[in-house]
């Protein structure tokens, strides 16, 4: 029956989930989140910035107090003190305490940035300063006075300066009094302040458990159930998928079948004869009839290792059988020639050395049977079946290809879902349960550390279930970056120590359904790892040369016995890892190779053709 490839279409791949509505809601809750960290950072910083002025205010304020009385104190010192050493030293103080008194006075008004405060006063205390502001100007303008008088003459009596002392002392209680008044106001506003933030942090922790209320209830719990209904039709395309694997196992199990009836094809082969003769060195001295008429030599050669690398084989290789045969060894093998009419000749041949008296090698005989006729009589019985059989392996592997592809889709955008959408959410949320300050007791606090907790290990599993989905570096960057990452998150996310080594320091990339197919090769196997085999160490080694790639998964755990699990089908079923792991590297045009032993472990190699 001819393919429909029309209805080989993966009908998941048409439905698309609409999160279009679900992305503006992310948005909104997005930006709701960030205005609402941003506007507690700002507050937050605006009360610390005017908590240091308003106590550097109060402070002042307070000090104040004791220069107005440190004033008085020298004034009267002055006016008592009959030494001039004593009256220097009184001057002095008078002269600093006053200077300090004028400008804190000036600064707690209008602001001064050396005293580190702004001068930004209410109006009740602008009119407080305005009530003491006469008081302080007559004890500025009468301590000055004393301090001129003496500084023109050290030894004037008290007598000349009782009026200023007097003057000072009379002025001091009113701005005591006043300043009493200013340092309660300073208080009272600072604690108004307070208060206030009080209440824009609690509307501000509302506004937040709102946002988050939203986000589960109108985010959160919709792409649950969109990624849910997207993971059943996941799962309903891996059924289908295990049943065409079920499928081509059976066509490649008649393809084996039908070769090896091909191969029991009952074709009579001559038997074996002397062709000719050389000398160690390869120059032949006999040459048979035989060889001339299979060959159809116009002229006879003269080395039979020079007449082979004319033939197209490695001089290296033709190298190795020359070493072999002087060491007294017989080399045998099939050879496929081109005679001199130009047909392909297949001649199956031995190198016997023979050897002399001294023990060294005489003679080489070429002992050789021409199996031409065998060999096109296998190659004709081949075409009878192969055609047919390859049409109906490729129909398979066709409507493989197209599930395995689908798969990989839903995959990716499953784990593009996740990353884009349920990620980031998880990751705005995490940010705004980090904004939040005001927690009182201890048992809030402890809940809030717990959801935080929680919180981050929902972001830890999704990212790994992300990653496990479809790496996006599988894409970018091929398959060993992605595998050295594998084995790293593995390690961080499970008990068992995962390593990659690159023996051969392997960069180029593949194909993409190679790379995805290697990757999810060597992630069932280390699940199965991690599952069953109890094991503490896998290691993924990766080689390579000219014409193949190899990978090697091998782990330390308990082991199995192969028969036990052909016996149980477990490497002829769908739905177990092994056997996907042998489909897998059969849809790469790869071989696999299991071995396990009880108690020391398994490995599974992987050989795939690079060209």
């Amino acid at each position: 029956m001819p393919l429909n490839i029309g209805s080989m279409k993966n009908p998941h791949l048409a439905e698309r989930p609409k999160f279009e509505k679900l992305v503006r809601y992310y948005l909104i809750a997005l930006c709701a989140i960030a205005t609402s960290i941003i506007l507690s950072q700002i507050l937050v910083q605006k009360f610390i910035s005017e908590q240091k002025n308003d106590s550097r205010v109060v402070n002042l304020s307070g000090r104040q107090r004791m220069l107005s009385q440190q004033i008085s104190k020298y004034v009267l010192l002055l006016g008592d003190s009959l030494s001039s050493t004593k009256k220097y030293e009184y001057l002095t103080g008078l002269q600093s305490s006053l200077k300090e008194w004028k400008e804190v006075h000036k600064g707690l008004q209008y602001g001064n940035s050396s005293l580190g405060i702004k001068g930004n006063n209410s109006r009740t205390i602008r009119e407080l300063f305005e009530g003491i502001e006469k008081d302080h100007a007559i004890m500025v303008n009468s301590a000055q006075q004393i301090i001129d008088k003496l500084e023109l003459d050290p030894s004037l009596p008290a007598d000349s300066l009782g009026q200023d002392i007097n003057t000072v002392i009379h002025h001091e209680q009113a701005f005591l009094n006043g300043m009493d008044s200013i340092v309660f106001q300073y208080d009272d506003e600072a604690k108004d302040k307070v208060t206030n933030l009080q209440s824009i942090e609690i509307f501000l922790l509302i506004l937040s458990l709102g946002v988050i209320s939203f986000e589960i209830f109108f985010i959160f719990i919709p792409s649950a159930k969109t990624i849910r209904k997207t993971f059943k039709k996941l799962l309903l395309s891996e059924q289908k998928a295990h049943k065409m694997t079920l499928e081509i196992s059976s066509l490649y199990s008649s393809l084996e079948q039908a070769y090896q009836d091909l191969l029991e094809v009952d074709v009579a082969v001559e038997d074996y004869t002397v062709f000719a003769k050389s000398k160690p060195t390869g120059d032949f001295f006999y040459f048979s009839d035989k060889f001339s008429s299979v060959m159809e030599f116009d002229e006879v050669p003269k080395n039979i290792f020079k007449w082979l690398q004319d033939q197209g084989y490695d001089s290296r290789y033709l190298d190795n059988i020359r070493m072999m045969t002087l060491s007294g060894k017989t080399w045998s093998g099939d050879i496929k020639v081109v005679n001199d009419m130009g047909d392909f000749v297949w001649i199956k041949i031995n190198i016997i050395p023979t050897m002399g008296d001294d023990g060294e090698v005489e003679t080489l005989m070429v002992v050789a049977t021409d199996e031409t006729e065998k060999k096109e009589a296998e190659a004709i019985s081949q075409e009878i079946n192969k055609e047919r059989i390859e049409k109906k392996v490729k129909e398979q592997q066709f409507r493989s290809a197209l599930i395995l592809e689908g798969q990989e889709e839903e995959r990716k955008r499953i784990s593009r879902d996740m990353h884009d959408g349920i990620g980031q959410l998880l990751s705005a949320m995490k940010f705004n349960l980090e904004g939040i300050h005001s927690v009182k007791s201890d048992y809030e606090r402890e809940k809030l550390k717990t959801s935080k907790d929680l919180l981050k290990n929902v972001i830890k599993e999704v990212r790994r279930i992300s990653f496990n989905l479809t790496p996006s570096a599988l894409s970018d960057y091929g398959i060993v970056p992605v595998l050295n990452k594998f084995c790293r998150e593995i390690t961080k996310l499970s008990d068992l120590q995962v390593t990659f080594e690159n023996q051969t320091g392997f960069l180029s990339r593949l194909e993409g359904k190679v790379e995805n197919n290697l990757y999810r090769i060597c992630q069932e196997a280390v699940n199965n790892a991690i599952k069953y085999a109890e094991a503490s160490e896998v290691k993924i080694i990766l080689s390579h040369n000219s014409q193949f790639l190899n990978v090697d998964i091998s782990d330390d755990g308990k082991g199995f016995e192969m028969d036990k699990l052909e016996v149980k089908g477990h490497l002829s079923a769908s739905g177990h890892g092994l056997f996907n792991i042998r489909e897998r590297a059969n849809f790469i045009n790869g071989q696999c190779t299991i071995s396990s032993q009880i108690g020391k472990g398994t490995t599974i190699s992987i050989n795939v053709p690079l060209d």
